[in-house]
């Protein structure tokens, strides 16, 4: 094994020993001694990769807005149409979300508005923008392939944005009933309504 390979695996294991540690104990509990221990390493190895705890967290964030894309993109090709794959878009957005709810909870817990305005606002904005340039890119080879019409570059920011919005809505207001029974219907509502806008 190369020692590229190690240094790979190495800083890997930190984001997610740290990760595991952020769920457990909440992001403001966690200390760079804490991720040297539970890794098995020395400091001083770990700051190799990451200079501080801030540094740490931005690489956390960064992975997990990777895994999250990779998979929502993964599920939308498995669909052949430009309205499939935005249909699999809302579900899978909706899906990943839940499922890593308990990580975000986890990482507010104990900071105050200030902190909670500066990494969960960042979170979010970044996760919204990598959805963006995934459903641009959906927006390009659809019009390429003249699956679609040619939709101009103002009217795909706006069908993005009201995609985004009202999945954020549909999780929230389903989650507070705690009943996801109707996702499937209402998602495929949306979509034809974006379909029924374009063509």
């Amino acid at each position: 094994m190369s020692s590229q390979t190690e240094q790979d695996q190495l800083s890997q294991q930190i984001l997610e020993t740290a990760s595991g540690l952020y769920l457990k104990y909440g992001l403001k509990k966690v200390t760079m001694d804490d991720i040297s221990k539970a890794v098995g390493k020395s400091r001083t190895s770990i700051y190799y990769y990451y200079k501080n705890r801030e540094e740490v967290f931005q690489a956390v964030l960064a992975n997990l807005i990777r895994e999250v894309i990779s998979e929502i993109d993964a599920n939308m090709k498995k669909r052949n149409t430009f309205e499939g794959k935005i249909e699999e878009f809302c579900l899978s957005k909706i899906k990943t979300s839940e499922e890593r709810s308990s990580f975000f909870r986890a990482i507010e817990a104990g900071m105050d508005n200030e902190e909670k305005s500066k990494h969960i606002t960042d979170a979010h904005n970044r996760m919204m923008e990598a959805e963006r340039s995934l459903l641009l890119n959906l927006f390009s080879i659809s019009i390429s392939n003249r699956e679609i019409p040619a939709v101009s570059s103002e009217e795909q920011e706006t069908i993005i944005f009201i995609l985004q919005s009202s999945i954020r809505g549909i999780r929230r207001e389903m989650g507070l009933k705690k009943s996801f029974e109707s996702l499937n219907t209402t998602v495929t509502t949306l979509t034809s309504m974006v379909i029924k806008y374009i063509k």
